[in-house]
């Protein structure tokens, strides 16, 4: 049986896979849980892929096992006997290989939300956020932050992740940041956790500091300085590692809503366009433009840094654009230049932009100023080489069919794509 859903291709467990995953053979093993793995997200019925799962979990070899753990956090939304689950989780939680605990701790993060018993589940974290290992607390560090909305133990949960951010390994340090941004709004003691990320945009570790200004950028609304945490993000505009200035232009655009002085992030972000490093910062650049155009106070500038970037010689830095300019859309001061900008973009020589500006078609093309030539350009996109701009095709279809200047042939797009 084969159907398409909306993250693909949808499959049947094949027979020659479950016969690899009851194998003697560790090599089809391995090849059967790497399978399993991959396409996880694509069975109709997760019966018989469980249970083999669930025999993989205590496989003989530590590599299987690692893995088990891996398809386990993903399949556990969809297994019938979450409590059999839960207890092959909890027992990967103590396994005396590292890199299973370490598996075991992402299972967690993925797993916690459907736990029959949220508190053992707590309990496992806390004691992984212990662990001898530093890549084991690393990844207990970053399921706190997905799971800390939910713990039952709110103030345990908080002292974990405090001493998480002063951890001597840098490995655990990112993860406790990261964690830290996600879950600022639910702390107790955001005082506290306030200081801690202040310090941690000061880390020594370039890579703390790049995950500092991306968890201050999502916790920006709750922070209780947002004038000491705006000169915080300023500060990091001007980092001397590239990588934190690309988070921090990131949280520019994320925070950018609740700034206390819009002209001085606006400049921030303006000069940032124009870091000379590029390496990707641009991409970051135009996304945070898009996101924070709205509430932009020059935006004739602004629109004219997105102009100039969806024009960049650089792919990735064009495909940013098309998103920034589909975010952007509604507020820009110069429709038709917008609007012409979009279908250049729809004759890219890169796939992924034409795929993106695609998807951005159909979700502007109700205040686009030439719906004509946009429906040409749509159709003419339905008919791509690519099968991803042709996905993006189909999805924009459906979104802007009913604006359409001709529904019939959109309508006939939309059959031959569902063929």
């Amino acid at each position: 049986m084969l159907w398409v859903g909306c993250s693909g291709v949808m499959v049947e467990y094949p027979v020659r896979i479950r016969e690899k995953a009851q194998s003697p053979s560790s090599e089809e093993r391995v090849e059967a849980i790497e399978y399993i793995n991959t396409n996880i997200r694509r069975f109709d019925d997760i019966k018989d892929v469980w249970e083999d799962i669930h025999r993989l979990t205590q496989d003989e070899d530590k590599d299987i096992r690692r893995r088990a753990a891996c398809a386990l956090g993903w399949a556990f939304a969809s297994v019938s006997d979450k409590d059999e689950a839960w207890e092959d989780i909890h027992r990967l939680t103590q396994d005396k290989d590292k890199n299973v605990r370490w598996n075991a701790a992402d299972a967690l993060r993925w797993a916690f939300a459907y736990m029959p018993d949220k508190g053992e589940a707590w309990e496992d974290i806390h004691r992984l956020t212990q662990d001898e290992d530093t890549d084991v607390r690393g990844g207990a560090a970053d399921a706190l932050g997905d799971v800390f909305a939910s713990v039952p133990g709110k103030d345990e949960a908080w002292e974990d992740l405090h001493r998480l951010t002063r951890d001597k390994k840098e490995y655990v340090r990112r993860g406790a940041t990261v964690a830290l941004g996600w879950a600022f709004p639910f702390v107790p003691d955001k005082d506290e956790a306030w200081k801690d990320l202040c310090r941690l945009t000061q880390d020594k570790d370039s890579g703390v500091r790049r995950w500092a200004a991306s968890s201050l950028g999502l916790a920006f609304p709750f922070v209780p300085d947002k004038d000491r945490a705006w000169e915080d993000l300023h500060r990091l505009t001007q980092d001397r590692d590239k990588n934190v200035r690309n988070s921090t232009a990131c949280a520019l655009g994320e925070a950018f809503v609740d700034m206390p002085d819009k002209d001085r992030a606006w400049e921030d972000l303006h000069r940032l366009t124009r870091d000379r490093s590029k390496d990707c910062l641009d991409c970051s650049v135009a996304f945070a433009l898009g996101q924070a155009f709205v509430d932009m106070p020059d935006k004739d500038r602004a629109w004219e840094d997105i102009h100039r970037l969806t024009q960049d010689e650089d792919k990735q830095i064009r495909w940013r654009a098309v998103y920034a300019l589909g975010a952007a859309f509604a507020s820009v001061p110069d429709k038709d230049e917008a609007w012409r900008d979009l279908h250049r973009l729809t004759q890219d020589e890169d796939k992924r932009v034409r795929s993106s500006t695609a998807e951005v078609l159909g979700v502007a093309f109700a205040s686009l100023p030439d719906k004509d030539r946009a429906w040409e350009a749509l159709h003419l996109l339905t008919q791509d080489e690519d099968e991803a701009v042709r996905s993006s095709s189909a999805y924009a279809l459906r979104m802007a069919v009913d604006y359409m200047p001709d529904k019939d042939k959109a309508r006939e797009d939309l059959q031959r794509l569902s063929r």
